[in-house]
């Protein structure tokens, strides 16, 4: 439940406590503007800024809300918290579970069964589609109260309460660890890092999508991009600065591909550019009706396979694996404060 609800945004303003933060990989307070920016998706009130640091270039979102408040940015109608598939309309069904199959699939390819966690499960989705598939052993953990108690009630799943590092999980214990659109959302995405490293089993895979902030759809929409979702995406990863977070902590990128959403991710970025350049006109309601259509996303599938297959479309999924390799002392003791 969002306490926030029915405040001006004065009043809403003066419940969300921001911090200025230095940049999570390198500790450099050095970074350049790159726009300010509000809640496009959920139009909750704020004005928020993105910059980039000058020395590693890890975009990060400063000032932010701290994690103690942003819990009001992620209402109980949040499209993540998505209720249960077998609960949807029959097209919606058919396109969630091909879409959750996908996921299924790029793991079963890599890894034939074991332990998996998923971190930030929301409302257990895909470990409820996961645990169908014979040799897994399944678990997940959620910081949102709303969204484990579905996962747990609604579903029958093992998800506990807490973020990562709270659940304080075995060393060595999982073959598959998967973040689906989580990292991004993360205020210490590097003390996760190693809480995965930790936790995972030797040669076993960490699975994660995040926004592509160099893919085309990032470059033709500019700030209007669905990727950069502000206040809650409080990170976004260019490549180099990702393999250099994955590598200081003992992680080897193997495989990155375009698994999903592309195009329902290309027309929220539409939506939002329509929305802010045709403001006033009744049109734009009409082109997002027609573009959400069966014929059109059928006539345009050709097209975003072959952004799919350019690795250029909003999310990319990045497939890495343990080696053998351990995060620096120097590197642990920093990040070993967070929560």
């Amino acid at each position: 439940m969002n306490s926030n609800a029915g405040l001006n945004e004065s009043q809403w303003l003066k419940n969300v406590e921001m911090e200025s933060v230095p940049c999570d990989v390198c500790g450099s307070y050095d970074a350049k503007v790159l726009f300010k920016g509000r809640d496009r998706l959920l139009g909750l009130p704020g004005r928020f800024y993105m910059v980039q640091c000058t020395k590693c270039g890890l975009i990060w979102q400063s000032p932010r809300p701290t994690q103690d408040t942003i819990s009001a940015y992620y209402p109980s109608n949040y499209e993540p918290f998505s209720r249960a598939i077998d609960d949807e309309p029959l097209l919606r069904r058919l396109d969630r579970r091909y879409g959750m199959h996908k996921r299924c699939r790029a793991i079963i390819k890599r890894q034939s069964g074991g332990k998996l966690l998923d971190v930030g499960c929301a409302t257990g989705n895909f470990l409820y589609e996961m645990s169908k598939h014979k040799g897994w052993e399944v678990m997940g953990v959620e910081p949102d109260h709303y969204a484990s108690s579905y996962a747990r009630q609604r579903l029958g799943l093992d998800v506990r309460t807490c973020t990562l590092r709270e659940a304080n999980l075995p060393a060595d214990a999982f073959d598959v660890i998967t973040m689906w659109n989580v990292l991004e959302h993360l205020h210490h995405p590097m003390a996760a890092l190693i809480e995965v490293h930790r936790i995972l089993k030797k040669g076993g895979w960490f699975v994660f999508s995040i926004p592509n902030v160099e893919g085309l759809e990032a470059r033709l929409f500019g700030p209007l991009w669905m990727g950069w979702e502000m206040p809650r995406h409080l990170y976004l990863f260019p490549r180099s600065t990702l393999t250099r977070m994955l590598s200081d902590v003992g992680l080897k990128i193997e495989d990155t591909m375009c698994l999903c959403g592309s195009y329902l991710s290309f027309l929220l970025s539409l939506q939002f550019y329509l929305e802010n350049r045709f403001s006033e006109k009744p049109w734009p309601r009409w082109i997002m009706r027609l573009a959400h259509s069966a014929s059109v996303r059928i006539m345009s599938a050709p097209l975003f396979w072959m952004l799919d297959q350019m690795k250029q479309c909003s999310l990319i999924t990045v497939f890495s694996r343990k080696s053998n390799l351990a995060p620096s002392l120097l590197l642990q003791n920093r990040t070993s404060s967070y929560d």
